[in-house]
């Protein structure tokens, strides 16, 4: 412990502020939405710049308002970045105006997380699919009906079935949910393995898999 909330809970050297911070994005699926999309477009533009991410000045509200397409008036931006700075899931990058941004990475075992289950990592592709709910009704209803627990083993065993490794139907493996509202939430689990394909410290490409699936 080297300060308060900075606390190692396990292995992967989450702390208990990290916790905090997950749980808000868990809560809010804006603000989940507004932390991914920085995240991912933050990480393309330090790659295209090859630029050194610890000079990098970060990306101004203005610049995520065109990433965000629109979705978030602005003046609700400025107070989601403020909400964000403020639980740690982003910090500033240059003090600078305007200020620019970048979001924190954040990683945990999931015994640790509210609302989720044991067995399994929470950080990204949960976070982005919880953001989906934001612009995506399927996946809101789908968090309301069975929780976040059951929608990220919808998402991991999506995954696996992308890489080929699921023997099984994808929407059989979950008894306790209908049918039609798994294959509902398939759309945002593909939208967000697509971006996730394009942030180049991701390290997987889904993409060519996606594809596949579809038909393409």
């Amino acid at each position: 412990m080297d300060g308060l909330g900075r606390e190692t809970v396990d292995s992967l050297g989450t702390t208990v502020d990290d916790l905090v911070a997950i749980g808000r994005l868990l809560d809010s699926p804006r603000l989940a939405h507004i932390w991914f999309t920085l995240h991912v477009e933050g990480n393309v533009v330090v790659e295209e710049s090859d630029s050194n991410p610890f000079l990098w000045d970060g990306i101004t509200v203005s610049e995520l308002l065109e990433y965000l397409d629109g979705d978030i008036p602005q003046s609700t931006l400025y107070n989601d970045m403020d909400e964000l700075e403020e639980v740690g899931a982003v910090e500033i990058a240059s003090e600078g105006q305007p200020m620019g941004y970048k979001a924190n990475f954040f990683q945990a075992e999931a015994e640790n997380v509210d609302k989720v289950g044991d067995g399994s990592l929470i950080g990204l592709q949960i976070i982005a699919l919880v953001g989906e709910a934001y612009t995506d009704e399927a996946v809101q209803e789908f968090l309301d009906e069975y929780g976040h627990s059951l929608l990220n083993d919808v998402l991991q065993i999506y995954v696996a079935s992308v890489q080929g490794r699921l023997e099984r139907s994808f929407v059989e493996m979950f008894p306790e949910a209908d049918e039609e509202d798994v294959e509902a939430v398939v759309p945002a689990i593909e939208r967000v393995l697509f971006e996730m394909s394009r942030d180049p410290l991701w390290g997987y490409d889904y993409r060519d898999e996606l594809s596949t699936l579809s038909g393409e």
